[in-house]
């Protein structure tokens, strides 16, 4: 029940702008917390950390289908954390399945590995904790019948949207990100057919 809560909430949000840059390297997050109360959140949140991540997996009956996947993640500076395994098939939900063009990358990218994605993180708030999530693009290698492609796709950075809050009296940890657009051999594609959060929640 409490990632579907989160999720209605992510999905009544306004538009927002799509603030993750391929390559873009830089953590911008800017901060009100002092470098003590920076060193106390991240005391209380480092470490490795495992739970279920929740993401949609729209049908062909219900468009609002979620599915689910086991992760882990590693929070190890004030600034970096790392999402373990992430599977490739919960960033091809969403894409075109009516085209040609979609289905087949849609179908390339759930057959893709799944991979680490490294993550710049910014604590904001200390009660309760909370931190923003700017994730780097993972990049993806798949043959279609016209070729072989590089897939990158970008996450919302700097944006509240894009998140991490615990509670440090309830135990609660939760986290989202919101996948944002699909790059095909570095430039933006249509493929993406809505922004989509995706739901951690710690065990």
């Amino acid at each position: 029940m409490k990632a579907l809560k989160i999720f209605s909430v992510a999905c009544c949000m306004a538009a927002v702008g799509l603030t993750s840059c391929i390559g873009d390297d830089n953590n911008n997050s800017s901060t009100g917390l002092t470098p003590s109360q920076i060193a106390t959140c991240l005391n209380a949140v480092r470490g490795s950390h495992s739970g279920k991540m929740y993401y949609y997996a729209p049908t062909t009956k219900n468009v609002n289908n979620t599915d689910s996947a086991e992760v882990s993640w590693t929070i190890t500076t004030d600034s970096t954390m790392t999402i373990h395994d992430f599977p490739a098939r919960a960033l091809a939900q969403n894409i075109d399945s009516v085209s040609n063009a979609g289905k087949e990358l849609r179908a390339a990218l759930q057959a893709a590995p799944d991979q680490d994605i490294e993550c710049y993180i910014g604590f904001i708030k200390n009660s309760p904790i909370y931190w923003l999530i700017n994730p780097k693009a993972p990049s993806y290698t798949v043959k279609t019948s016209d070729g072989e492609h590089k897939i990158q796709v970008a996450f919302y950075a700097n944006n509240t949207y894009s998140s991490g809050v615990y509670n440090t009296s309830t135990k609660e940890f939760s986290m989202e990100i919101v996948e944002g657009a699909i790059y095909m051999d570095g430039n933006r594609t249509s493929y993406l057919t809505t922004d989509t959060p995706i739901v951690f929640i710690k065990k």
